[in-house]
């Protein structure tokens, strides 16, 4: 049977095609998917393209592996397992207040001490935000060199594969010594806070030259990024500037090392002298770049506002199944923002619900429409209340 796919489908597929780099090979194979076509003459096309994403992900989960067998040299201590709805590793110098604000919203015990680097492994703690968990890692304390160090560079490789870094900053203490370090230690991990990822597409083929497209987003002319490409012996690339690029973004998308993380700042001791004035300075020169949010664990101050602000930065959604006739389930399936009802279908049973998909309905309470029909394409929002039917 055709399969008579859009025009929007045959574009994507071109890009997934075109692209080599795997975890983007993924994401690629992943828009695709969204928009095929769901009637029964493209049943097998999506079938073959679900085995092919699922095939991806196992090269890269290997990939991965190896990667963290590298840098640990086999060793799992300070290695910290991911689990519940996200992660989100604390980053600041020693002393700063991590442990006490992980003590303040879990059930954890840190040691809290007044002597330097009283946390010498990366440690975890469960957050529960109503019926979420969230888990939150310590790292030890950030000093310049860091990433040159052995306990350095075991924090920094948990902060390369978590979720989302909150800077934690020290209201009783100048600001600025402690950003500055921070900052550069990241970034010398190869660690892109809040930067844009999709600015530049990078394509290595194997023959074509160097292929360069949208220059008017790059900083800079077509001969410079010809004389980079050179100088790194690069012959045959093509190079997409999809909006507007700095050198700098270049270079990184060059980087296969390079990682993008979402990020956020906490101020921590904000019932210490001085502490409102530092947190203005704070908000002064870097709120364009992060979300701040100030805290005090000694008076339990901002520490609600604090853990919605880290779901925020986790950039996901909770949905909740329901059975015709009963109440919604009580715990949500948890999803990345920007799922459709094929993502939750899979997590309650793939072969009933994405296989043997009849409908879905979608209730939605504060909309004006509160109960939809929908298909498997369609988006979802968070809190919304999903019911399965199979066929």
């Amino acid at each position: 049977m055709p399969t008579n796919v859009t025009p929007e489908f045959d574009r994507q597929r071109q890009i997934y095609e075109d692209t080599e780099d795997l975890p983007q090979r993924i994401v690629e194979l992943q828009k695709l998917l969204s928009l095929a076509p769901r009637h029964k003459g493209a049943e097998r096309m999506r079938g073959n393209y679900r085995k092919k994403l699922a095939v991806l992900k196992a090269q890269l989960e290997k990939e991965r592996e190896r990667d963290r067998a590298r840098r640990g040299g086999g060793s799992d201590e300070g290695v910290v397992r991911k689990e519940g709805a996200g992660q989100v590793c604390l980053v600041g110098v020693t002393n700063s207040g991590k442990s006490s604000l992980i003590n303040a919203v879990t059930n954890a015990e840190l040691t809290v001490a007044d002597y330097p680097f009283a946390t010498a492994i990366p440690t975890p703690a469960m957050m529960i935000l109503e019926d979420i968990n969230i888990q939150l890692v310590e790292l030890p304390g950030i000093f310049e060199g860091s990433h040159e160090a052995g306990i350095g560079r075991q924090a920094l490789s948990v902060a390369r594969n978590t979720d989302c870094i909150a800077l934690v900053i020290d209201l009783s203490r100048d600001i600025e010594p402690q950003m500055t370090v921070i900052l550069s230690e990241l970034d010398r991990a190869r660690i892109r806070l809040n930067r844009e990822k999709t600015a530049v597409r990078i394509e290595r083929v194997g023959s074509g030259g160097l292929q360069i497209y949208g220059i008017q987003n790059f900083d800079g002319t077509k001969e410079e990024v010809f004389e980079y490409l050179r100088a790194r012996k690069v012959n045959n690339i093509i190079v997409r500037f999809q909006k507007h690029t700095t050198f700098q973004q270049l270079a990184d998308a060059m980087d296969a090392s390079v990682v993008y993380v979402r990020a956020m700042v906490i101020g921590t001791k904000g019932d210490a002298q001085g502490s409102i004035e530092r947190f203005e300075e704070l908000e002064t020169e870097y709120s364009e770049r992060f979300d701040i949010v100030p805290t005090s664990a000694l008076k339990q101050e901002n520490l609600d506002l604090m853990s919605w602000a880290i779901y925020e930065h986790l950039d996901i959604l909770r949905v909740y199944t329901k059975i015709p006739g009963r109440k919604r389930e009580r715990r949500p399936i948890v999803l990345p923002v920007g799922s459709v009802v094929e993502d939750a279908a899979g997590k309650v049973h793939k072969e009933l619900f994405v296989e043997r998909f009849r409908m879905a309905v979608i209730i939605r309470e504060k909309d004006k429409i509160k109960r939809r029909q929908v298909g498997l394409s369609y988006p979802l929002q968070e809190g919304d209340i999903l019911q399965l039917t199979h066929m």
